[in-house]
């Protein structure tokens, strides 16, 4: 479902995303073109700056975001475990809804959300997985199966999405939720710093790459409305 990044701008203004994009991203300029050129790039730097102030200081990360998540677990009733990493440009985490072993093979169902450093938004999405565990004396690993993407707030998932998107505003005021269909959209030329890839896309710019490629997931059931959120972006 890769899709490059457009839109209708009569009804919808995502140009902001574009632009938060192209103010720390060099769209065009591969990483490969010239030795170190991305690293002089002034929005890179200034990547790096929030990446050191908001996620490197533990102090700050833990006042902004881990409190947050531990405070929506407990009122939730469910467990919450940081996905945060140190070069991807959000702070995110996920609830663990509903979870069950039978033998080798664990099932559960995970709510995501991430919210960016670059600019006001944030994004949610749920996940039903299969892990299997194989018990190797030499080597023991698992095999992670993502069944379902649960792209908005339907059926199971309906209130633990809504809460999250309704406490992440209370958080982050002033934060849009990213619709599905826009953050999976790719825009050619972009470069993610911390990635080997080419031409990534909306959602690997301001988060992280957790959901992949469209093609990645092609054989993933996506449930709900991938244009949930687009009343966010309607133009006045």
């Amino acid at each position: 479902m890769t899709n490059t990044f457009s839109f209708d701008s009569e009804a919808y203004d995502f140009w902001p995303l574009y632009h938060v994009i192209q103010k720390y991203y060099p769209i065009g300029i591969p990483k490969n073109y010239g030795e170190g050129i991305h690293r002089e790039y002034e929005g890179y730097k200034a990547l790096e700056r929030l990446l050191v102030e908001n996620i490197h200081d533990e102090k700050t990360w833990k006042s902004n975001w881990v409190s947050f998540t531990k405070k929506l677990g407990s009122e939730l009733g469910k467990k919450a475990f940081g996905t945060t990493y140190g070069q991807a440009p959000s702070y995110s985490a996920y609830l663990l809804l509903d979870w069950e072993k039978d033998g080798n093979r664990f099932n559960s169902k995970e709510l995501h959300f991430s919210v960016s450093l670059l600019g006001n938004y944030f994004q949610i999405y749920g996940i039903e997985k299969t892990q299997l565990s194989y018990e190797d004396e030499a080597m023991p690993y698992q095999v992670e199966n993502v069944k379902e993407i649960i792209v908005s707030p339907v059926d199971d998932f309906k209130t633990y999405f809504e809460a999250a998107e309704e406490k992440i505003k209370e958080q982050f005021k002033g934060y849009r939720l990213v619709p599905f269909s826009i953050g999976q959209s790719m825009i050619n030329g972009l470069e993610v710093y911390h990635l080997d890839k080419e031409n990534c896309t909306v959602n690997m710019a301001l988060f992280n790459d957790f959901v992949g490629y469209g093609d990645q997931i092609v054989d993933v059931y996506l449930r709900g409305d991938q244009n949930y959120g687009m009343d966010y972006w309607k133009n006045n």
